[in-house]
């Protein structure tokens, strides 16, 4: 078998991922073993994996693959079964990713090692917790040498938080825009001036923007020495500024939904039970709750999956989702901030290199509560494109259909004029017909909502 590098495995000279009957392996440069028998002899591999903070990998066999030119070893890392990109996560989230980037660090400098790369793509969700997936990041550490990451940390991590934090959370999306971090002259400008009075951001973002600048354009190579205990300092310093960073007190349309919903408690308690004895039928290993708010429907799939994937617009609701799961040790849910609108899509090199939400999905049930009205009405999508991006996503689905009677239809419809002649139970479940079948069929009692178990034709 021919090896060729994964689409989004290619700028590390150090090695690539490449996948073999639906498996990923990790191909090793010859070049990087001496770091990488470092990282083993070391302790610092065991001491990272027994704590979850890092990846566990074994080292495969290369027999059968032609690899290339000065590459002879290979590892296999425990199988992820869903990539997030950061650009996806909720602010606590990219802040988690952050602190354990830098407890990382921290530990590699007590067994001489250190970080070459920073980058928050080095840094996945993987049973419910995140985790450094980037093996070959790790080098020796040379006393007196800055760190190599510095940069990266500050543009990857820093600089979103920070406009997160001081500015507005929808400032996230620049993550979206500058896959390589978001440039600090940009953080800079756009931080308030009282950030100006907060040392981190002085030292870090906004005086770090200006020395980028002066020497951007030097040709010069710039000359720095930082001692073992003042790179030590450097980090506890980025540490406490990171931790710092306080979620934003915003509003948002959807953020307390639950506390604002048109089910009795009655009606509420039927459908959880309607929902979690349909999902305890399916048995699905992997799931997805499109819509998902702050995760209370999706926390019934966890009984049974090991995958929990919880997307849903509103940044409010996501954050909540990941504070709940905090609280849980053995959660298996990833939270996610997802348009479907405009979901994420293919990035970076030859559109390759960062895949499209919908690609990286791989599960066997789907939820969609309280979703199908918002695409409907709220977005002006017609069904027959909303169920046909259900089938897509997923081979089954538990849908919930409320008609134009229901209070929170008629609060979309509340300012607009009804165009939605086609919004029926009828075209509803034509367009469901044509993808799935409908096995089975609930209505919430004393309401205007239907659950639907839907299974691909």
């Amino acid at each position: 078998m021919t090896v060729a590098p994964h689409p989004a495995s290619f700028r590390d000279p150090s090695g690539f991922i490449f996948e073999k009957d639906r498996t990923f392996y990790r191909a090793v440069a010859s070049s990087y073993e001496a770091d990488y028998d470092r990282l083993m002899n070391s302790g610092l591999y065991e001491a990272l994996t027994s704590k979850g903070w890092l990846i566990p990998h074994e080292e495969a066999s290369a027999s059968g693959l032609e690899l290339p030119a000065g590459y002879n070893l290979v590892l296999k890392p425990e199988r992820i079964p869903f990539i997030s990109h950061p650009y996806e996560w909720s602010f606590s989230q990219l802040k988690e990713a952050a602190l354990l980037t830098l407890d990382i660090q921290a530990a590699a400098m007590e067994h001489g090692l250190t970080l070459k790369d920073a980058s928050s793509f080095n840094v996945t969700w993987h049973k419910g917790r995140p985790v450094f997936i980037d093996t070959l990041s790790f080098t020796v550490f040379k006393e007196g040498r800055p760190w190599e990451a510095y940069g990266q940390f500050c543009s990857h991590f820093l600089a979103p938080l920070a406009l997160m934090s001081r500015r507005d959370l929808r400032l996230q999306k620049l993550m979206r825009e500058y896959l390589g971090g978001i440039p600090l002259d940009l953080a800079s400008m756009l931080l308030p001036r009282r950030s100006w009075l907060s040392l981190g951001c002085l030292l870090h973002i906004h005086l770090h923007a200006r020395s980028q600048k002066k020497y951007s354009a030097s040709k010069n190579k710039i000359k720095a020495s930082l001692s073992k205990k003042a790179f030590g300092n450097l980090i506890t310093g980025l540490r406490l500024m990171v931790e710092g960073f306080k979620f934003p007190q915003a509003v948002t349309e959807w953020g307390d939904y639950y506390n604002d919903t048109n089910y009795t408690s009655a009606q509420f308690q039927e459908k959880r039970e309607v929902i979690s004895s349909w999902i305890d039928e399916m048995k699905p290993n992997a799931v997805c709750d499109l819509g998902a708010n702050d995760g209370t429907f999706s926390r019934l799939a966890e009984n049974t999956a090991s995958l929990v994937v919880a997307a849903d617009i509103d940044p409010v609701a996501v954050e909540l989702n990941y504070r709940r799961c905090r609280l849980d040790n053995d959660h298996v849910m990833i939270p996610l901030l997802q348009d479907l609108t405009q979901p994420s899509p293919s990035l970076g090199w030859e559109l390759k290199e960062r895949a499209d939400f919908f690609s990286r999905l791989d599960v066997e049930l789907g939820l969609a509560l309280a979703l199908v009205h918002h695409l409907a009405i709220g977005n002006n999508t017609p069904l027959p494109k909303v169920c046909s991006m259900l089938a897509k996503a997923a081979p089954a689905w538990i849908v919930e259909f409320p008609d134009k009677e229901d209070s929170q239809v008629q609060r979309l419809l509340l300012n607009r004029e009804d165009i939605f002649s086609d919004y029926t139970i009828e075209v509803f479940e034509q367009s469901l017909n044509k993808y799935f079948s409908i096995v089975k069929k609930h209505q919430i009692g004393g309401s205007r909502r239907i659950l639907y178990l839907a299974v691909r034709r």
